[in-house]
């Protein structure tokens, strides 16, 4: 692995989603690449969706998704986005059509010069303004 990459909710979901033991492996051994190589990067609004998703759709405990959360935050910087942020999302938005929120990982990421964005969510493949989309579950 190379530059750096921007890691999705959705990556950490799968981490502790057990309904799908072949996509939470492949997400276990993602972040953990990341952290070995000090290349992943996250951001508040990661953060933000994980414990959201994790406490309603996956019905964990607040506080287990907390200590997920203070986990992923030992373990990788975090982008905290700013206003510039949420303007570079709109504009991404009206060019690929992608919803605010997924625009906005691509501006987080962008910002933080990575090369990659990891997500199950996004069109895999793709390039926005010079980050790749990669589904690592394809």
């Amino acid at each position: 692995m190379g530059g750096k990459a921007f890691l999705d909710s959705n990556i950490f979901l799968y981490c502790v989603d057990e309904s799908d033991l072949q996509k939470q492996n492949l997400a276990r051994n993602l972040v953990s690449s990341l952290i070995k190589t000090r290349t992943g990067i996250i951001s508040t609004q990661t953060l933000q969706e994980f414990f959201n998703v994790s406490v309603k759709k996956l019905k964990r405990s607040k506080e287990a998704a907390q200590k997920d959360v203070e986990d992923f935050v030992t373990a990788f910087p975090v982008h905290a986005n700013t206003v510039k942020d949420v303007l570079d999302a709109i504009k991404i938005s009206i060019k690929t059509q992608f919803t605010i929120y997924d625009s906005l990982v691509l501006a987080a990421a962008k910002a933080e010069k990575c090369e990659i964005v990891y997500s199950e969510d996004l069109n895999d493949g793709q390039v926005v303004d010079g980050v790749r989309i990669v589904n690592p579950f394809k």
